[in-house]
């Protein structure tokens, strides 16, 4: 990989180590993120056959210059990818959201100011 910056990559999508699952985190190797760059915690826009997001972090020694970026089934199913397939990665623009709307799909919830506070511990700083 050189090291001129690009504005996209195409990587090959590996599983996640289970100490990242459900973190929003994917790894990337070192010179894939000069390339792009971005630092330790910046938000990639990553497209499949979807688009989503995840905060990058460096990849285990074990996976430099390996061409892939590891990330979980979460990550994997909202860009609609699996294992070995590729995706384009790129830094991503994020805005903070000002509202955030959440609607149950099939039933109804009593919400009071205890879950209230604990969506938006869950949610703050979530790309």
């Amino acid at each position: 990989m050189e090291n001129e910056k690009v504005k996209e990559l195409v990587l090959r999508v590996a599983e996640s180590k289970q100490r990242d699952v459900g973190r929003g985190k994917v790894r990337l190797d070192t010179e894939a993120m000069k390339a792009l760059g971005i630092s330790v915690g910046d938000v990639v826009e990553i497209e499949g056959k979807r688009k989503t997001a995840a905060i990058a972090w460096p990849a285990y020694a074990e996976d430099q210059g390996m061409d892939i970026i590891r990330m979980d089934g979460l990550i994997r199913k909202n860009a609609n990818v699996g294992l070995g397939e590729k995706v384009i990665v790129r830094k991503a623009d994020p805005k903070i959201a000002t509202m955030v709307k959440l609607a149950p799909v099939s039933f109804t919830i009593t919400v009071d100011p205890g879950f209230i506070s604990f969506v938006k511990r869950r949610l703050i700083d979530t790309p």
